[in-house]
């Protein structure tokens, strides 16, 4: 067989230019940042290394250099974000293999950290400590977080027009902007997370009565002043507030994204398909679901197996 031609281009440059031609403009100028700041990172530790050269000794050993300053965590969505790059640069044809397969995450000792997420029942147990009859409150944002996945700036864009009560869904395709003083609606993280995912019947038959004689294409949880501006909304006010109804509950102090995890981890633990999570939480794909849900997935299979075997054994 004939080798394909080398590819002398510098992998740090074909980066660059993967980013300008696939992310910018796909994505939110946040998650862009991060994508720039890590082909920095590419860049001073194998500034030198051609497509061609970009083997899996070579990929290894750039993540081994990276983990030494950086928890396992962090050196994960380091590899994600790079692997992207050169998953696209193998099916282009640009090199023979894929340096990536089976790379070895490493990474320092994580710092004692607040929990990723609640167990079902701990989460139960948070869900009755919400005031959910006086209105559109923070307890009700709590608890649209916890049962439908979404991301903060996700919750904060919602309306009642997203919400449809005949069909039992609800549609995100927008984000609102409350890191800046001029709140405004944004667009979402990226493509994939514009999805339409289905809801509970407590959704629907308690929320919904409470929005809908609200403005259809306002912000439900954000505030308007008599001068027509919002509100201004604080992650850390909520985090806070979520904080004090954890200890009510007597469950461990997590965050609203903590919510997010929360959520997968409970359809997880159902028997929900990594596919259909995926989509609900709105990620490009399942990889990202599987690297996020690692533990989780983990725990899930010492459970199928225990089935497999309780199956095959009642097969006489």
């Amino acid at each position: 067989m004939n080798r394909r031609k080398k590819n002398n281009q510098l992998f740090v440059d074909y980066y660059d230019e993967w980013v300008a031609t696939y992310k910018v403009g796909a994505i939110k100028e946040v998650t862009l940042q991060k994508y720039r700041i890590n082909g920095k990172r590419v860049r001073d530790m194998i500034p030198n290394v051609t497509l061609s050269d970009l083997d899996r000794r070579t990929y290894q050993q750039m993540l081994n250099e990276y983990a030494l300053t950086h928890e396992k965590q962090t050196t994960m969505d380091f590899h994600h974000q790079i692997k992207g790059c050169i998953q696209d640069a193998f099916h282009d044809g640009l090199i023979d293999r894929d340096p990536t397969y089976k790379a070895i995450i490493k990474g320092k000792e994580a710092r004692n950290k607040k929990p990723k997420f609640l167990h079902t029942d701990e989460l139960k147990k948070l869900a009755r400590t919400l005031d959910l009859n006086a209105g559109i409150n923070i307890d009700w944002f709590i608890l649209l977080m916890a049962k439908t996945g979404l991301r903060f700036a996700e919750g904060l864009g919602l309306t009642p027009n997203d919400f449809d009560f005949t069909k039992n869904t609800l549609t995100v395709n927008k984000t609102w902007n409350y890191k800046k003083s001029n709140n405004h609606f944004d667009d979402t993280k990226n493509q994939s997370s514009i999805r339409t995912i289905a809801l509970d019947w407590q959704i629907i038959g308690q929320f919904g009565p409470l929005i809908r004689d609200l403005p259809e294409d306002e912000p439900i949880f954000i505030k308007k002043k008599e001068n027509g501006h919002y509100t201004r909304v604080f992650n850390s006010t909520y985090n806070n507030y979520l904080k004090k109804k954890c200890l009510e509950a007597d469950v461990p102090v997590v965050t609203l994204h903590s919510l997010r995890h929360t959520h997968a981890s409970v359809l997880l633990s159902a028997g929900v398909s990594i596919h259909s999570i995926a989509d609900r939480l709105g990620h490009s794909n399942v990889t990202t679901t599987q690297e996020v849900y690692t533990h989780i997935i983990n725990d899930l299979k010492e459970k199928d197996e225990q089935l497999m075997v309780g199956t095959l054994t009642s097969i006489a």
